[in-house]
């Protein structure tokens, strides 16, 4: 809670205001002319967090597919064995999630600091909706396994959950894209025409949002 008359809170939004000062500086012949400026800012924030979706060019590639695992990880709270022993996932290394930040004093002149994601109504990276587009139509479990990124414990925990993501279609355009990739291709949108492969893209997004929307609302 803020206590405090510059911000304040009505229904579902905070509205702070902020006095950001600066100092204008003039030459002139006299040397230089010093004005103090007060720009008056005012920020509204939506206090409900807002369903977030995460679309992936190349999904299927080591990082999009290492990204999935490990967001899944997290959000199963799993543990898995490796050469060095147990390791739990965890968000350590992420700036939103790991870091603090300096609230203030207590009563007694000693700093507090809080976590990063504590001072606003945040996403949590554990209800992003994931989906995206490959050239290859391998499912992300099918990708993990094929990135060789994760440990093997790991890998098992997860191959279930994964292997229901599948790919969209995307577009291949073999100049823009890495010669020994060509094998690979075989989830492709038809044609060369661009704008058609613009509208494709454009309908893809919007039937992942409702396809998503739904499932969350068969969850609840």
């Amino acid at each position: 809670m803020i206590k405090s008359n510059n911000s304040i809170v009505q229904g579902e939004f905070m509205t702070s205001n902020y006095v950001y000062q600066e100092t204008v500086v003039e030459k002139n012949e006299n040397g230089y002319s010093v004005t103090p400026v007060d720009t008056h800012l005012e920020f509204k924030t939506e206090l409900k967090v807002a369903k977030t979706g995460l679309l992936l060019v190349g999904w299927g590639g080591n990082n999009g597919s290492t990204l999935t695992a490990a967001l899944t990880a997290n959000k199963l709270n799993l543990s898995w064995n490796t050469k060095e022993g147990t390791k739990v996932a965890n968000y350590f290394g992420s700036l939103m999630m790991a870091s603090t930040t300096r609230l203030g004093i207590d009563s007694q002149g000693k700093e507090v600091y809080v976590p990063f994601s504590s001072l606003l109504p945040m996403v949590h990276p554990n209800d992003l909706v994931i989906s995206g587009w490959d050239i290859n139509s391998a499912n992300l479990c099918q990708a993990m396994q094929r990135a060789q990124v994760l440990d093997w414990d790991l890998q098992e925990k997860l191959k279930d959950e994964l292997k229901e993501y599948k790919p969209l279609k995307s577009i291949y355009y073999p100049d823009f894209i890495a010669a020994n990739q060509t094998h690979r291709a075989d989830n492709l949108k038809e044609g060369i025409d661009k704008s058609i492969h613009l509208e494709e893209i454009r309908t893809d997004i919007r039937w992942d949002y409702l396809c998503n929307r739904k499932r969350v609302q068969d969850k609840a």
